[in-house]
C-alpha cells in the first residue's frame, strides 16, 4: 500500500498557519486547511516568501517532482527559478493544526495540469489509512489526532490509472496516431463529448501517449470530425444507390409531366425501390420529376427547331405582298405532320396524363403549333423585308456612286479649261465651251450639285488661289519698297514680278487689275482724306474772322482788311489767297 506522509508547516515568517502539508503515495506533495476544509496542489500564500508572492513564478509538482511555470511567458521548468533563491520549506518544522472541527465530506482537488492524481490505494478507507500507519510516539499521537482532519481524496480509480505505464514514442505523429488507434479501438462515436470518451479510455495506457490535455482534445476533434466524414459519405452513397434504383423504377411507369406523386405511390406500393427509399421516396419524385420535364423540354424543343428549320426552308423564297391567310393553307395542307400529336388528335375525353392514347413513345406536346406557323411565317415576312430593303440599298449606293462618278468628270473637264476660267469668268462666258461635252449632259438632271454649283465652286477656288499669290506679291512688293500707283503700267508691274517672284501667267492678268483697283482705291480715300482736311482749315479761316476785333462789318473790302486777314494762323493754314477771299465773302 502507498504511504501518506504529513508535515506540519509554518509559514515564511516563522509563524503558525493552518495549513497542513501532506505527501501522496507517489510522492507529490498537497495542502489540506481543516478550518476552512480546502485541499490544494499549489503553494497558500501563508506560506511563501515575500520573494515567491511577488515573482512570476508559480510551483507545482506531478509525478512527485517539482516544477515552476512563468505565468507571464507560459513557460515550464524543472529547475528553480534563481530569482526565487534556495528552497524554504522544512519538513521538520512543528506541526502546525488548523482549529476547528474536523470535516468528514470530500473535496476536489485543484490540479494546475490537467491530469487527476491519486492519493490513496484503491479499497482502504481514509481512517483505515490513517491507523495503518499509526506510532507509538508523543509526536505520533499528535499526527493521529491531526489525522482525523486529512484532505478529501480523488477516487480510488485514479490511483489505478497512474500506476499504468506510460508508453513512449519517437514523434509526435506517431503519438497521436497511437491516440487515434485508441479512439478507434474504444468505438468512440462521432456523435461522443470529450467527456463520455474520457470515461471510456482514460484507463488505456495509450491515453498518456499525447502529454497534455489540450494535444488529446485536439486528436479527438481530429478523429470525430473524420469519423463524421465517412459517416457522411456512406450516407451519401447509400441515398446515390436508393435514388437510381428509384428512378430505374420511375422510368418503368406510365406517367407524364402532370404526374403527382399519389399515383405513383399507388402504383408503386409494392416495388422494392419504393419501399427502399421510405420517408425520401417523395422527395425522389420531385428530383427525378425535374429531371423528366427538363428532358422532355429539351426533346420538344429540339424537335421544335427542326419544324422551323424545315418551314424556313420553305418559306425562304416568300414575297414581301403574302399573306398569312394563303400561307397558312399551304403550310398545314404539306406540313400537318409537324403539327403537335395534341392538335392532330381528339382528347377530350382522355386524361392528359395517360400517354398510351398516343402510344408509348408519342409526346403529345412534341411538335409544332399553330403559333410556331405563325412565326415562321412572320420571320420569313421579316426575311422578305430586309431583302427588300437591302435591294433598295444596293440601287440608292449605285446611284449615288454613279452621281458621283458624274461629278468627279465634270470637275476633270472644269480642269481641262483651267487656262480659259478666270476668277472674273462667268457661267455665260463659259457655258458655250462646254454645252456639247458628254460629261456636262451627264450631270443634266440629278439630284445634288449641278454643273453652275461645281462651275462656281472652281471659280472660287481660283479666287482663293489669286488671293494666296497676291498677298505674297504684294509681300515681295513691300520688302522691296515698290508700290503699285493707278498710273503704274503693267510692263513694270510684270518686270518686278520676273525678277523677285516666280508669278503663274495665268493669274497675272487679275491681279495686276486686283493691284491697280486697290491703288485707286487708296488714292480716293488719300483724296477724300485732304478734302476733308482743307474743309477743315477753311472752317476753322471762317471761324477766326468772327472773331476779329473789331469785327468785319458788311461794307468790309477785301482789300481793306487782307492785311488784318493775312496774320492770321488759319490763313496761313490755307496758303490760298482766292479761296480765303471766298471764305471772306460768305462772312
Amino acid at each position: 500500500m502507498a504511504s501518506q506522509d504529513r508535515q506540519g508547516v509554518a509559514s515564511s515568517g516563522g509563524e503558525p498557519t493552518p495549513w497542513v502539508e501532506y505527501k501522496a503515495p507517489n510522492g507529490r506533495v498537497y495542502y489540506f486547511n481543516p478550518a476552512t476544509k480546502k485541499t490544494t496542489w499549489e503553494k497558500p500564500d501563508e506560506l511563501k516568501s515575500e520573494q515567491e508572492r511577488q515573482s512570476v513564478w508559480k510551483e507545482y509538482a506531478k509525478d512527485g517532482r517539482t516544477y515552476w511555470y512563468n505565468t507571464e511567458t507560459k513557460k515550464s521548468t524543472w529547475t528553480r527559478p534563481a530569482e526565487l533563491g534556495s528552497s524554504t520549506n522544512s519538513t521538520n518544522k512543528p506541526l502546525t493544526t488548523a482549529s476547528g472541527p474536523a470535516a468528514a465530506n470530500s473535496h476536489a482537488v485543484a490540479d494546475p495540469t490537467g491530469e487527476a492524481a491519486a492519493i490513496v490505494s484503491p479499497g482502504i478507507s481514509q481512517q483505515q489509512h490513517v491507523q495503518a500507519a499509526r506510532p507509538s510516539s508523543p509526536m505520533a499521537d499528535h499526527s493521529r489526532r491531526v489525522a482525523r482532519h486529512l484532505p478529501p481524496v480523488p477516487p480510488a480509480a485514479a490511483l489505478e490509472r497512474q500506476r499504468v505505464s506510460r508508453r513512449e514514442y519517437k514523434t509526435h505523429e506517431e503519438a497521436e496516431d497511437a491516440f487515434l488507434k485508441l479512439l478507434s479501438t474504444h468505438n468512440v462515436g462521432s456523435d461522443w463529448t470529450w467527456e463520455q470518451t474520457l470515461r471510456e479510455i482514460v484507463s488505456d495506457p495509450d491515453y498518456r501517449s499525447l502529454k497534455t490535455l489540450q494535444e488529446r482534445k485536439e486528436a479527438f476533434n481530429k478523429y470525430t470530425s473524420k469519423l463524421r466524414d465517412k459517416e457522411r459519405e456512406e450516407a451519401m452513397e447509400i441515398t446515390k444507390q436508393l435514388r437510381e434504383n428509384f428512378f430505374a423504377m420511375m422510368r418503368e411507369l406510365p406517367i407524364s409531366e402532370v404526374t403527382r406523386f399519389r399515383k405513383v405511390r399507388h402504383l408503386a406500393a409494392e416495388h422494392p425501390a419504393f419501399i427502399a427509399a421510405g420517408r425520401d421516396s417523395e422527395r425522389f419524385f420531385d428530383e427525378f420529376m425535374d429531371v423528366f420535364i427538363r428532358d422532355a423540354k429539351e426533346r420538344r424543343r429540339v424537335v421544335q427547331n427542326e419544324g422551323m428549320r424545315v418551314l424556313g426552308e420553305h418559306l425562304s423564297g416568300l414575297q414581301i405582298s403574302a399573306k398569312w391567310s394563303d400561307v397558312k393553307i399551304d403550310l398545314l395542307e404539306k406540313f400537318s405532320h409537324l403539327l403537335m400529336p395534341a392538335l392532330r388528335t381528339d382528347t377530350s375525353a382522355v386524361p392528359m396524363d395517360t400517354p398510351s392514347m398516343y402510344g408509348a413513345d408519342t409526346d403529345p406536346e412534341s411538335g409544332l403549333s399553330l403559333l410556331d406557323f405563325m412565326d415562321a411565317f412572320e420571320r420569313a415576312i421579316s426575311d422578305a423585308e430586309r431583302r427588300d430593303a437591302a435591294t433598295h440599298q444596293r440601287e440608292k449606293d449605285n446611284a449615288l456612286s454613279s452621281q458621283r462618278k458624274h461629278r468627279d468628270a465634270f470637275r476633270q473637264l472644269l480642269d481641262e479649261y483651267r487656262t480659259q476660267i478666270t476668277p472674273a469668268s462667268t457661267w455665260t462666258q463659259f457655258f458655250p465651251l462646254i454645252k456639247t461635252d458628254q460629261r456636262y449632259i451627264d450631270m443634266l438632271g440629278q439630284p445634288g450639285s449641278t454643273p453652275l454649283d461645281l462651275f462656281w465652286d472652281h471659280v472660287e477656288l481660283l479666287e482663293e488661289d489669286v488671293y494666296r499669290e497676291r498677298k505674297r506679291l504684294e509681300s515681295a512688293m513691300r520688302d522691296s519698297g515698290f508700290r503699285v500707283q493707278v498710273d503704274t503700267t503693267r510692263d513694270e508691274v510684270k518686270s518686278f514680278a520676273a525678277d523677285n517672284y516666280q508669278l503663274p501667267d495665268m493669274y497675272f492678268d487679275y491681279i495686276y487689275e486686283q493691284l491697280l483697283m486697290k491703288a485707286r482705291h487708296k488714292k480716293e480715300e488719300e483724296d477724300e482724306r485732304l478734302q476733308r482736311q482743307r474743309r477743315r482749315m477753311l472752317d476753322d479761316l471762317k471761324y477766326a474772322m468772327y472773331d476779329l476785333v473789331p469785327p468785319i462789318m458788311t461794307d468790309s473790302t477785301w482789300d481793306g482788311e487782307k492785311e488784318r486777314i493775312s496774320r492770321l494762323p488759319e490763313f496761313k493754314d490755307v496758303a490760298d489767297e482766292t479761296a480765303s477771299r471766298e471764305v471772306f465773302d460768305r462772312v
